[in-house]
């Protein structure tokens, strides 16, 4: 069906506005007539208030009320649209006017239908002629906007396969609109026991309905204003990064959950499997990513206890602590909490005393089942204190370490041994970080970064040397100086590099490798974004200036 060009009509006189009507719509099959007003304020009204589309206002001049120029220049505030003003007489003066307020011609009562007929097919071509340019635009924004999302997902999926990637190479977090992002991981449960049940065909099938699945719910994603990025993991597995702008954050963390859970039901519903969603806080650095995947790969083990088809997030911790079940879970709740208290008193040889009690007591659980949930529940309490204590939460690898000791260790005496060996390094953490609790945190991080420019400097790497929980310290970093961990990172390079160019003899290539960067090109990218030009040619330059 081919677009209409609809068009509104307004004149006092309902006989000449009929007149006007028949007119239009007698011209051809491209006009329809979209709303009809006996007044200015009567269609202004309309259009305010339902929101009126049309490509042409036909419109009286003279009319009771609102006359019809000050109808246009009140529309074209909020409206793009051609204007044709009919009037009962012929004044230059007043022609400049209608001109100057939006009109696209002018025509003098009474209407000459062949006049109309030619001054509308021109005013039809004119809008045919600007909606091929607009389809022409939109079509460029598209693939533009196509090129710009491969592009951005290929960057996602790097940090989500790599590790330890350098600060240098995240330069392109800052092509990404700001305000604040969610980090979704999607996991299929008991892949392994479910593929072997399917044939190759019904595998692609399967996989290709969870792709429609997510992607149709990212398109609606569209209409509460969050973007989204989607790329793949291990398997069936993917990530989903969302963002919302500053101006609607209000409700982004209970959309992005709703969003989870319904993705959640509908893979359940329209195929043979079920995922668990892993969901972290908002953040608005995309230079800690990387932290918050690794986190996000912890959570999704806690289907281990929860069991899968779950939404997990930090909040998850806190909800472990209420579960009861099993016949001696008062007695291993019990013990850990003697543990936690013996943390509080920051004795060493106390905690070990309540360790080995509580190991004493997991001898006595009869199956290895029992024995793994207490662990779990052991490693979940403990981290959960180390957050509320330490500010930090750059100790969720810990888990996944006691998380896997009872797969590891073939028999109790391992075992036993394996847990005060974490213990050890949970109690060395706590210390550590007791110890620097009255540093100058910004300091020691920024002399560790002077000290390491040519090496792999990562945010976790910085945060380490305070203690800190990575999007922590980023937060707590950008509000102490005012500018972002990259950005600082990214000019002291620079700067460094800058007095190299001065001061020494070395060639530009080794200059990058010096201060970090080991594309030449793309330091260069950067030397110039700071300085103006090249550091060849800045360095030719700087040499003249001195002559």
């Amino acid at each position: 069906m081919l677009k209409k060009i609809r068009t509104v009509i307004v004149d006092d006189e309902a006989r000449l506005r009929r007149g006007i009507e028949r007119l239009v719509l007698s011209c051809d099959d491209d006009w329809e007539i979209v709303g009809s007003f006996s007044s200015g304020n009567e269609c202004l009204l309309a259009f305010q208030q339902t929101e009126l589309s049309f490509d042409l206002l036909i419109t009286d001049v003279k009319m009771p009320g609102m006359d019809g120029l000050t109808l246009i220049k009140e529309m074209k505030k909020t409206k793009s649209f051609h204007a044709m003003v009919i009037s009962g007489f012929d004044d230059f003066q007043f022609l400049q006017t209608a001109m100057r307020e939006g009109a696209s011609d002018y025509m003098i009562k009474p209407i000459d239908r062949d006049e109309f007929k030619v001054q509308l097919k021109k005013i039809r071509e004119k809008i045919m002629t600007q909606w091929d340019e607009f389809q022409h635009i939109e079509e460029i924004e598209l693939k533009a906007s196509q090129l710009s999302y491969i592009k951005h997902t290929q960057k996602l999926s790097q940090i989500t396969w790599q590790k330890d990637i350098d600060l240098s190479l995240l330069e392109w977090t800052k092509d990404f609109p700001t305000g604040d992002y969610l980090l979704l991981y999607v996991s299929m449960d008991n892949l392994v026991s479910k593929a072997k049940s399917f044939h190759k065909e019904d595998w692609n099938a399967w996989t290709f309905a969870i792709e429609n699945i997510s992607d149709e719910m990212m398109n609606k994603l569209k209409h509460s204003s969050i973007q989204a990025w989607k790329w793949k993991g291990d398997d069936l597995s993917f990530w989903l990064l969302l963002h919302v702008r500053d101006d609607k954050v209000e409700l982004f963390q209970e959309i992005s959950v709703q969003f989870a859970e319904e993705l959640k039901s509908n893979i359940k519903q329209f195929t043979p499997l079920t995922c668990s969603i892993a969901v972290s806080q908002k953040i608005g650095d995309l230079t800690l990513l990387s932290s918050v995947k690794d986190e996000l790969l912890t959570f999704i083990q806690f289907r281990l206890l929860y069991g899968g088809n779950q939404i997990f997030s930090n909040s998850i911790i806190e909800k472990w602590k209420e579960k009861k079940g099993g016949r001696d879970n008062k007695e291993v709740e019990n013990k850990i909490n003697k543990i936690i208290f013996s943390l509080d008193s920051m004795n060493q040889e106390r905690t070990k005393r309540e360790i080995s009690n509580f190991l004493n007591m997991i001898e006595t659980l009869e199956s290895p089942k029992e024995i793994e949930q207490s662990l779990h529940l052991l490693g979940i309490q403990i981290i959960n204190y180390m957050i509320k204590n330490t500010q930090g939460k750059d100790e969720f690898p810990l888990i996944q370490e006691v998380f896997g000791l009872t797969k590891k260790m073939a028999n109790l005496i391992e075992l036993k041994n394996g847990v005060f060996e974490w213990t050890k390094k949970v109690l060395d953490i706590l210390e550590r970080k007791t110890e620097t609790q009255n540093i100058d945190h910004i300091d020691i991080a920024k002399k560790w970064i002077v000290n390491h420019l040519d090496q792999n400097v990562t945010i976790h790497k910085i945060a380490s040397q305070v203690y800190m929980n990575p999007t922590y310290f980023c937060e707590y970093y950008k509000s102490q100086t005012g500018e972002t961990v990259l950005d600082y990172v990214t000019r002291i390079r620079i700067e460094k590099a800058r007095e190299l160019l001065l001061t020494t003899d070395l060639k530009i290539y080794d200059i990058s490798v010096k201060v970090g960067y080991t594309d030449t090109k793309y330091f260069s990218k950067l030397f110039k974004k700071h300085y103006g030009e090249v550091p060849s040619k800045y360095k030719e330059r700087m040499k003249l200036e001195q002559i």
